[in-house]
């Protein structure tokens, strides 16, 4: 294929995709915002398909636009993109988010197309473009919901120190909650407030629990869902129990930044190893640019390069995860 045809169709397609974004984009309707709000209190995705067959409602809608809507529908991804943009606390529907990626992709092959092409002698260079806009935003979907869970986690102790007061001055759990939702940090506040919402419209607080769990993907959620749960079926002393509970999170923080200051050395030293080979590179490119193009000139060194790069991707992922110490 020729570069300029490529670039050519690349910029149709960039062109297309922004007339559809902001024809796609104005305020929505008074039935868009009612539904919107109440997407919230849906069945959660955790249910089985035979309890969920029979429904009065509409079909869920992912985005605007009816084509993007079948095919999230027909592939079966747009309740797990929309799990994932509410764990990430992203205001986005499924639809939307794909959409995205795909303007990410065809930037990224135009990038390639425009930047790569006499490097890889084809639209080798496109493709890796294309492929790397595409997953691009799923990996920092990914950042978001980990930095979420990461500050749901170290915010839920002096929550739990805010329903415990609530507790002990005589209130119920209930207070406890729109004490940490009006008082709280985010996204421990928004997190509360939301169960508060489903218990005010006459949820199950089990119930909400379990949404909590889906929302945050948090082992400390499962806990306290797990501890109150017990609570109402058993009997005990709840204050006690969420006493202890904030404590243990407290000492676990603690000893997870005490090993994460260990291995800061070992973290570092993989990291330059792993480095190395790039920093190799940009040196010869910079003092001895003709080894770079005799290796790049040929298609076998390009192939090289390409592998060598997968390469230390790969080994700057297993550095990560040999340094991580789950606790």
């Amino acid at each position: 294929m020729d570069q300029t045809a490529l670039i050519s169709a690349l910029v149709f397609l960039l062109i297309t995709q922004a007339v559809l974004l902001v024809g796609g984009v104005g305020r929505a309707g008074e039935r868009e915002r009612i539904a919107k709000r109440l997407s919230s209190y849906a069945l959660p995705t955790w249910e089985s398909r035979m309890q969920t067959s029979i429904t009065v409602l509409r079909r869920r809608r992912y985005s605007k636009l009816p084509w993007l809507d079948l095919v999230l529908a027909r592939f079966d991804l747009g309740d797990g993109i929309a799990l994932q943009l509410q764990q990430a606390g992203l205001p986005l529907r499924a639809g939307e988010f794909l959409f995205l990626q795909l303007v990410a992709s065809t930037i990224g092959g135009l990038a390639g197309a425009l930047l790569g092409w006499q490097a890889f002698g084809g639209p080798l260079g496109a493709l890796g473009g294309a492929i790397l806009g595409f997953v691009g935003p799923l990996v920092w979907l990914r950042y978001r919901i980990g930095q979420r869970r990461n500050a749901f986690e170290q915010g839920l102790p002096e929550a739990l120190d805010r329903v415990t007061g609530a507790l002990r001055a005589g209130y119920g759990l209930e207070y406890g909650f729109d004490l940490v939702a009006r008082e709280g940090t985010p996204p421990c506040s928004e997190e509360f407030g939301q169960i508060l919402q489903e218990l005010n419209l006459g949820g199950d607080l089990e119930e909400a629990l379990a949404r909590l769990i889906l929302r945050v993907e948090s082992e400390d959620a499962r806990l306290l869902s797990t501890a109150v749960a017990v609570q109402r079926r058993t009997g005990g002393n709840l204050v006690e129990v969420l006493m202890q509970m904030a404590g243990m999170l407290r000492e676990r923080d603690r000893l997870r930044r005490d090993v994460r200051v260990i291995t800061t050395a070992p973290r570092v030293s993989g990291y330059v190893v792993a480095l190395l080979p790039l920093l190799t590179v940009v040196a010869m490119y910079v003092t001895s640019r003709y080894y770079i193009d005799t290796l790049l000139a040929e298609p076998m060194g390009r192939i090289a390069a390409a592998v060598g790069g997968m390469l230390v991707l790969v080994g700057l992922f297993l550095n990560h995860r040999i340094a991580q110490v789950d606790m």
